[in-house]
């Protein structure tokens, strides 16, 4: 290290001279900067840091390198960690929960919403969302869940004959794992574009077609081999989920990365905190005896001197309840003084589990189901944080897959003649929101912001998962009913009286 940093000095210092023959204003600024250079804590080379050296490479080409593993180990963690598992669930309970449902913004030639016309785009939409060969909302949570394990989820379009003539959007989709793109098909083509593990790009950088397996490469096809040959299948019928983290990031890597290993080495120090346990737990007490015979195999449990009735005793091999045991004289009994786990197994716990709840942006509470040192303001504040969080994956839903798919709904709505409101739908996404953790202080705030302007009912019950015009519709038709039941009574009370 000291002859390196010497070799650089020499050579830093034989710039300086040349750069000094003409400029030495230059020369002099030169050194300050290569000295700036070395000046960062963070890059520091000595010590504990010796062999900390990343390497600065695109995103794509780590993504390359790591991909397959960090993905199995992923998913890996996804079947069989219970802290993982339960965290995936409750993500999904949050983000997606009943499912993220459009909200149609068809408005008149006033500049209104057109409740009529929007309310037959969203009867056309939920029918078709809630058939059974289409299950959008199932789709939803799964598009979610594999970005969370793999980082990203592609989603193939198709027409189906079979929906329309059930009288439905004609519109088929399936959710496939990035493992059906062909990494092969990487670097510049015979077209001109250029590729990277599957995805092809166009001069602009846009995605013009992805490479995609017929068949899931990691199972066996109809012959039973694996499927080799992919076809491109043009970006008009793909969408790719992803969120990238890096402008040189065409691909995705799983968002459980971060925490892969720590959660890994929690599950394999769990276990062998489990199996100490239940090897301790087998030894129940040590004898000590002063008679040589009873460490003979074949007397244990058998006769022993020192008894009250022909001399005899026996060692029992196991402990009743309630039981009188007469041992013989100079036999001493030990209890096994084992404590696995120990003392520190709880805080030791604890750590893990928060840094690994950080990883997730979930609370501590949340993610580890413990409650016992958290207080009401606390778990709200985490709460909040939390959800935030959530509204983010919303929001990135939104985007990379709800309204892709919105879109070219509804463009086949408008070509298969089911219903003429023109092929392009504006439309706003109704999120399932969450209760009010306190209802009468929550309730209360929302009536004070209702009367000084700052919010309206469509806002707070967008808030809470619900639609304003459903609530609506819904007390005109109470009313309508009980106006009519009161009605009834008061004609039935003046018939009595006349």
């Amino acid at each position: 290290m000291n002859l390196a940093r010497g070799l650089y000095d020499i050579w830093t210092l034989g710039m300086a001279h040349i750069i000094g023959l003409r400029r030495p204003a230059r020369a002099v600024e030169y050194m300050r900067q290569r000295r700036a250079l070395l000046s960062y804590a963070a890059a520091s080379r000595k010590g504990a840091n010796r062999n900390w050296r990343p390497a600065n490479k695109t995103a794509d080409e780590h993504i390359r390198r790591d991909w397959a593993w960090v993905t199995a180990r992923a998913r890996d963690l996804a079947r069989n960690s219970a802290h993982v598992s339960g965290a995936l669930e409750k993500i999904c309970n949050n983000v997606i929960f009943t499912g993220i449902r459009p909200q149609a913004q068809l408005r008149t030639a006033q500049g209104r919403l057109d409740r009529a016309r929007n309310t037959r785009a969203e009867d056309h939409f939920r029918r078709w969302a809630e058939h059974r060969r289409v299950d959008f909302y199932g789709k939803q949570e799964l598009a979610l869940r594999h970005c969370w394990v793999d980082g990203e989820a592609l989603v193939h379009f198709y027409e189906s004959a079979r929906l329309l003539r059930e009288g439905v959007v004609p519109l088929g989709l399936e959710i496939l794992e990035a493992d059906h793109l062909d990494a092969s098909v990487h670097g510049e083509l015979a077209n001109g574009n250029r590729a990277v593990r599957g995805v092809e790009f166009d001069a602009e950088g846009a995605p013009v077609a992805y490479h995609l397996f017929s068949e899931h490469p990691g199972g066996l096809g109809p012959m039973g081999r694996s499927a080799r040959a992919s076809a491109r299948v043009p970006a008009e019928r793909v969408a790719h989920v992803f969120a990238p983290k890096r402008a040189s990031q065409t691909r995705g890597m799983s968002w459980l990365a971060a925490v892969i290993m720590e959660m890994h080495d929690f599950d394999e120090y769990q276990d062998a905190e489990r199996i100490a346990a239940r090897l301790t737990a087998a030894f129940g007490f040590f004898v000590e005896t002063p008679y040589p015979e009873a460490m003979d195999p074949a007397h244990f449990g058998g006769a022993l001197p020192g008894g009250h009735e022909g001399g005899e005793v026996r060692l029992p091999d196991f402990v009743e309840p309630g039981r009188i045991q007469i041992m013989p004289a100079g036999t001493k009994i030990n209890a096994a003084g084992f404590t696995r786990p120990g003392m520190t197994y709880e805080p030791f716990s604890k750590v893990q589990l928060r840094g690994a709840s950080a990883g997730l942006g979930m609370s501590y509470e949340a993610y580890s189901n413990d409650y016992t040192d958290a207080s009401y303001s606390s778990a709200r504040s985490a709460a909040l944080e939390e959800r935030r969080g959530y509204q983010k994956q919303q929001i990135f839903l939104n985007r990379a897959f709800n309204r892709p798919v919105w879109d070219l709904w509804s463009r086949f709505l408008f070509l298969s003649g089911l219903e003429d409101l023109g092929p392009e739908i504006p439309v706003t996404w109704q999120t399932p929101g969450w209760p009010w953790v306190d209802p009468y202080k929550d309730a209360s705030a929302a009536k004070l912001e209702l009367a000084l302007g700052s919010t309206s009912r469509r806002r707070i019950a967008a808030s809470r998962g619900q639609d304003l015009d459903e609530i609506m519709d819904e007390l005109a038709e109470e009313q309508t009913f009980f106006g009519g039941l009161q009605a009834k009574e008061n004609g039935n009370a003046q018939a009595q009286e006349e």
